[in-house]
């Protein structure tokens, strides 16, 4: 099975699809993982982005799809993948569409955990405070979850029109966020 995990920062993506990975023996593939595993491993790929990664920039769309590419042909990704921090725009999804058709795979459910805005930026603030990120200033989550709202959010519509999105409740505790998904799983096929 191939998941798609969307929601907006704070939602517990990561989280939630660390847990289907371990639990349904899914690749978790994690766009910011890739780009530092690239860069500490030493790849051709991780040369290039390097530098762009190094400078905060964005790494271009191009490049992203070859890692996730590259990242899918791995052994552990041949029974199925939790894609998790990509695609952001519908850019992405296009590139990415045209990557899994050219690979012979496709998406069997998009995952999109709901959170309204004010637990997402108590999550983030939380967050921000336990891990010590400089980055994550209010200013900064709140400018990430307009982003969101504005470029990533209209994928859900884009993908529920394929009829393969399931909303999960995200506002609730980590166990009980992971009940639903496992009952979404069960009701697509993921389990026996």
């Amino acid at each position: 099975m191939n998941i798609l995990i969307l929601g907006p920062q704070g939602a517990g993506k990561g989280t939630q699809a660390k847990r289907i990975a371990a639990e349904y023996g899914l690749a978790h593939i994690a766009t910011g993982d890739i780009l530092r595993r690239a860069i500490a491993d030493d790849t051709p790929l991780g040369r290039r982005v390097k530098p762009i990664y190094e400078s905060g920039g964005l790494v271009p769309d191009d490049l992203m799809i070859e890692l996730i590419r590259d990242r899918l042909s791995e052994p552990d990704a041949a029974e199925g993948f939790i894609l998790d921090g990509f695609p952001r725009t519908f850019a992405q999804t296009e590139a990415l569409d045209t990557m899994l058709r050219d690979i012979d795979r496709q998406l069997d459910l998009v995952l999109e955990l709901q959170v309204p805005d004010d637990v997402a930026l108590e999550r983030l603030r939380r967050r921000a405070a336990f891990e010590g990120r400089p980055d994550d200033t209010p200013e900064a989550i709140r400018r990430r979850l307009d982003l969101y709202h504005e470029e990533t959010e209209p994928l859900v519509e884009y993908y529920r029109t394929r009829g393969n999105v399931v909303g999960i409740h995200g506002d609730r505790s980590e166990n009980e966020v992971f009940a639903e998904i496992q009952q979404a799983l069960e009701q697509a096929g993921a389990v026996a």
